[in-house]
C-alpha cells in the first residue's frame, strides 16, 4: 500500500513537472492533522521585515485561539516569492494558504491550483463588488486583504521650501502636474526634484480609463490603443524635457528602488505616484506632512480613472489536504476584529465594514488619512479590476522596458507603444 503511494506522489510530481500548475488538484494530498489531533498549515507571504514581523504576530494570535491549528510559517522577499511558489506548485508542495496579487492570481485560478473558498470563508461581510477581483467565472479563489488607491503623495515640506501651494486636486490637469513638479526643480536647485518618473501598470490603468479605455479587453489581451499608449510615454518624456524630473539615467536609478528610496520619502521630491497603503512608510521615511492627492485628468476625461484594487489575497492551493482549516485561517485574518487591529493597512484599507468600525478609531494617522481620501473618492471610483489574465505579471516590468527605451532616446514613444502591444499580446492569454 505505502509503496503504491509513493510511486503515485513520484509519477504525480512528474507529471506536474512536465504539465506546471494544471494538475495540482488532482495530485493534492495529505491527512488533516498530525497523529495528535494537530492541524499544521504551511501559510506563504512575501514583503519586508515590518510585514513579516506583524503577520507572524497575527498567526500567532491564530494559534492562540485555535489551539487544535499549528502554523507553519514560510516568509520570502517579492523577488524570489513567485518563483518558489510556482516550484512548490510543480512539484505538488505548495503551501496550504498563501498570499497573491492581481496579476498572479487568475493565472493559478484559471490552471486549477487555488480551491474553491464558498463554504469555507464567510463572506457576507465584505464588499461584494471587490470580491468579484477575486473571481473567475463566478467562483471565488481569492479573498482581497484589503484595498489600495493609486494616487499622488505630495511631500508638504518640499513644495513649502519651494514656496508652491498645494495643487487642487480636482480641477489640476496633466500639464498642471508637470509644471508644478517644473516649479520646484528650479526653485529649489539642490537635487531636489518636482516628481520622479512611474512605468506602474496602474498608473497606465487609470490614464487609460480617463480616455475611455481599458488596460485588458474581455478576449485577455491588450485593450488600450496605441495612441493612449504613445501619449503615456510622450508624458514621461516631457517631464524630463522639463526637468521636472531627473533625467533618464537617474530615474533608472529611481526605478529600482521602492517607496522608501523614492524622492518624496527621503524630502528630495514634492510628488510621487504611490499605493495609498505605503503612506506610512512615506511619512515615516521623511518625517514630513504628506498629502494624498488625486490624479491629474484633462477637460476632456471621461473620469477620474481611480479605482480601488486589493493589494493582495488570500488563496488556499487546490492541492490542500487542510481546507477546512486553511478556510478557517483565511476568516480569521479578514473578519477578525483583533487580527485587523494589528495588520492595520499592511495590506490595504479592510473592506469588511464592521470589522473596520471597531478598529478605526485605534488606527495610526496615516490610516485615517488613508480612509479618509478613499472616502472622499467614493463617488468618482471606477469599478474595481477583474483578475487579470495569464502573463499579467510580465507587464510591469515589460511598460518599464519601454519606458526606458524612450527616455534613453532609443525609440520614439510611438514606436514603445506599438512594442509594447505586440510583446504583451504575444505573452497574454485568458
Amino acid at each position: 500500500m505505502n509503496g503504491r503511494k509513493n510511486g503515485a506522489t513520484k509519477l504525480c510530481s512528474a507529471l506536474l513537472v512536465a504539465g506546471a500548475l494544471t494538475l495540482t488538484a488532482a495530485c493534492g494530498g495529505g491527512d488533516s492533522g498530525g497523529g495528535d489531533g494537530t492541524t499544521t498549515l504551511r501559510v506563504a507571504w512575501w514583503g519586508n521585515d515590518t510585514r513579516q514581523a506583524i503577520t507572524e504576530e497575527v498567526l500567532d494570535l491564530f494559534m492562540e485561539k485555535n489551539e487544535d491549528i499549528k502554523v507553519e510559517m514560510e516568509y520570502s522577499d517579492w523577488d524570489n516569492y513567485y518563483d518558489r511558489l510556482t516550484t512548490q506548485m510543480a512539484s505538488g508542495d505548495a503551501p496550504d494558504v498563501f498570499s497573491t496579487e492581481i496579476r498572479r492570481m487568475g493565472e493559478f485560478g484559471t490552471r486549477n491550483a487555488l480551491a474553491d473558498l464558498d463554504g469555507l470563508v464567510d463572506m457576507s461581510g465584505l464588499d461584494p463588488q471587490l470580491l468579484q477581483s477575486g473571481q473567475l467565472e463566478g467562483t471565488q479563489y481569492a479573498i482581497p486583504t484589503g484595498v489600495n488607491a493609486f494616487i499622488i503623495a505630495a511631500n508638504k515640506t518640499v513644495l513649502d521650501e519651494a514656496g508652491i501651494e498645494l495643487p487642487d486636486d480636482t480641477t489640476w490637469t496633466w500639464d498642471d502636474y508637470r509644471d508644478f513638479a517644473a516649479e520646484v526643480t528650479a526653485a529649489t536647485g539642490d537635487g531636489t526634484y518636482g516628481t520622479q518618473l512611474s512605468f506602474n501598470d496602474a498608473y497606465l490603468n487609470i490614464y487609460a480609463q480617463q480616455h475611455g479605455e481599458i488596460f485588458y479587453g474581455e478576449d485577455g489581451k491588450i485593450g488600450m490603443s496605441e495612441e493612449v499608449i504613445a501619449d503615456w510615454y510622450t508624458f514621461q518624456q516631457d517631464l524630463i524635457d522639463s526637468k521636472a524630473s531627473p533625467d533618464a539615467s537617474r530615474s533608472a536609478e529611481l526605478g529600482s528602488t521602492g517607496v522608501e528610496a523614492s524622492l518624496v520619502a527621503t524630502n528630495k521630491g514634492a510628488f510621487g505616484m504611490w499605493w495609498s497603503n505605503q503612506l506610512n512608510a512615506i511619512t515615516t521615511g521623511s518625517g514630513s506632512e504628506i498629502v494624498l492627492l488625486r490624479m491629474p485628468k484633462d477637460a476632456d476625461a471621461v473620469s477620474g480613472g481611480h479605482f480601488l484594487q486589493p493589494n493582495m489575497f488570500w488563496s488556499v492551493a487546490a492541492s490542500s489536504g487542510k481546507k477546512e482549516a486553511a478556510g478557517q485561517l483565511v476568516d480569521f485574518l479578514v473578519n477578525d476584529p483583533e487580527a485587523a487591529a494589528i495588520i492595520g493597512s499592511d495590506r490595504g484599507l479592510p473592506r469588511n465594514e464592521a470589522v473596520l468600525e471597531e478598529i478605526r478609531a485605534g488606527l495610526p494617522e496615516t490610516d485615517q488619512a488613508s480612509l479618509e481620501f478613499i472616502g472622499a473618492l467614493a463617488d468618482e471610483l471606477n469599478d474595481p479590476p477583474k483578475a487579470n489574465p495569464n502573463g499579467a505579471g510580465e507587464m510591469p516590468a515589460m511598460l518599464e522596458r519601454y519606458g526606458q527605451e524612450v527616455v534613453f532616446g532609443r525609440m520614439t514613444p510611438q514606436e514603445a507603444a506599438s512594442g509594447f502591444i505586440s510583446e504583451a499580446n504575444s505573452v497574454l492569454s485568458k
